[in-house]
């Protein structure tokens, strides 16, 4: 794998996408319950940043795995 696929295969970035996952979430569950937009986003932006940031979590499980079956062979 070339030098960009090794930095994102790092057990720190699924700590990264996780967290900032985990906080987008929040961060619209509480606007939602209190009927605010925060710099013009609406909850359902919120939730959709986070499903985002979930996606890119599982992507790089992906990668570290393929990585993993590459260095096998």
């Amino acid at each position: 794998m070339n030098g960009l696929m090794q930095s994102i295969t790092k057990p720190a970035v699924i700590w990264l996408y996780g967290g900032l996952g985990d906080t987008l979430l929040i961060v619209g569950i509480i606007t939602a319950a209190m009927g605010l937009t925060v710099g013009g986003f609406a909850p359902v932006h919120w939730f959709l940043l986070a499903f985002a940031c979930y996606l890119g979590m599982i992507w790089v499980v992906t990668m570290r795995i393929l990585d993993r079956i590459e260095s096998k062979t």
